[in-house]
């Protein structure tokens, strides 16, 4: 579905916009005003960390009528050369000059870009511009921030995923030289560095120049969560961004999750996914650090419940008993207790606490119920994962899955409508 609006009129298609005496460039950061002109909205930037969901964001940018998103140009490390070596060359002015080099630089190169997209005004989302939020707001005094995060544990979990064979790109390969035998550790410790940098550059904006998405918003409501960004970057809002991002073409080549090529609408099936990832495996003080940031950034934080698994079991109890959780991520759907031996179902809140807590994905339950060797799989994807320690000995570790193997095959249909979203109201 295409949007609605008429594309701006400020660049037509074959001509280079225009600025104050014809100058070509002099109008490429946006309508309003010129670069130091504060109250006026200029060129925006998106700042994130990867796997947080940008492409998404620069595609639903993109789908604006008079916004340009292009792929990553990283056009903040492009405006930090090109004021470095002006500065070395010693201009007498000052930092002033080098800053008007960098920025013409970058607008010049931006003119045709808009003209071919027949847009008013461009944003650009790279990777580096997380490290040069300082340069690229005094290059362009006029430029309006959206910081995006999305919660770590999410992050990490789509890293892993993005990256199953060793952590090199996105600029991971530093913090995995520091933790070699620790994936979540070094990914934890990536977010952790980025998120400091973004949340002290939002400190350091005016408010008027920065917007705050949480990807997980995103996903649930972007005409909502969008309406600041659009009033931010002083334009118009788009109803139905949703649509509109996958009714149209967007520029490729660059950097990007490119898995968004294959995805036809926006969903939020991929809210939720770290509560598989362990959070033992963030050493203590980085784990405190995060949950530091999660906790300012209203996310659950990492503690003895992440992925549902309620506080530590107790050491003793009866070894027949389970207690069963049903989850959607983070979220707990529906728990029981079960006596595994009787196959008798008891009350949670009049049971003893049992020693194991297992806790099912809600998504994995077609799949086990359909096949009992499913079980084994869902386990190494921690689609299936538990707290606490079956019984010490292979037989009672098989007791216990032996019996919840059964459990699925005979009463899974009747749990999957137990936890039906729609008939619960979750």
């Amino acid at each position: 579905m295409q949007p609605t609006a008429e594309p701006g009129a400020a660049a037509g298609a074959g001509q280079e916009p225009r600025g104050e005496g014809g100058k070509v460039g002099a109008g490429a950061s946006g309508a309003g005003g010129g670069p130091g002109d504060g109250g006026a909205a200029g060129p925006g930037f998106v700042v994130c960390t990867a796997r947080s969901g940008s492409t998404l964001l620069r595609w639903l940018l993109d789908s604006h009528p008079e916004i340009a998103c292009p792929s990553e140009t990283e056009l903040a490390d492009l405006a930090r050369h090109c004021a470095s070596v002006s500065g070395r060359l010693g201009f007498p002015e000052g930092q002033g000059v080098a800053d008007a080099v960098a920025r013409e630089t970058v607008e010049r190169l931006i003119a045709p870009y808009l003209a071919t997209k027949g847009k008013a005004r461009w944003c650009d989302k790279s990777l580096s511009t997380v490290e040069q939020v300082d340069v690229v707001a005094r290059v362009w005094p006029d430029a309006r921030f959206v910081f995006l995060y999305r919660h770590c544990m999410d992050f990490i979990g789509s890293a892993l995923e993005a990256e199953p064979f060793g952590l090199e790109a996105y600029g991971f390969g530093t913090f995995a030289r520091v933790h070699p035998t620790n994936h979540v550790a070094a990914l934890g410790a990536y977010w952790h560095e980025r998120t400091t940098r973004m949340l002290k550059a939002e400190e350091e904006l005016p408010a008027e120049r920065r917007a705050r998405v949480r990807y997980e918003d995103l996903v649930a409501d972007p005409d909502a969560t969008l309406a600041p960004v659009w009033e931010l970057l002083g334009v118009d809002p788009l109803t139905g961004v949703g649509q509109a991002a996958f009714g149209q073409s967007h520029d490729g080549g660059g950097p990007a999750d490119h898995k968004i090529w294959l995805t036809r609408d926006v969903h939020d099936r991929s809210v939720g996914r770290g509560a598989r990832v362990p959070p033992g495996h963030l050493p203590v003080g980085l784990r405190d650090g995060i949950n530091e940031q999660l906790a300012r950034l209203g996310y659950a934080v990492l503690d003895p419940s992440w992925g549902c698994a309620g506080p530590p079991p107790p050491e003793t109890g009866e070894p027949t008993h389970v207690e069963l959780r049903i989850v959607d991520g983070h979220r707990l759907l529906w728990r029981t207790v079960l006596d595994l031996q009787a196959a008798e179902t008891l009350d949670p809140a009049q049971a003893a606490p049992p020693p194991l807590v297992v806790a099912i994905e809600r998504r994995a339950m077609p799949e086990l119920i359909a096949d009992r060797g499913a079980l084994a799989p869902a386990i190494r994807r921690r689609d299936v994962r538990w707290y606490g320690l079956p019984a010490g000995s292979y037989d009672g570790e098989r007791l216990y899955f032996d019996n919840l193997v059964e459990l699925l095959a005979t009463h899974g249909e009747y749990l999957m409508k137990l936890t039906d979203p729609a008939a619960a109201g979750t």
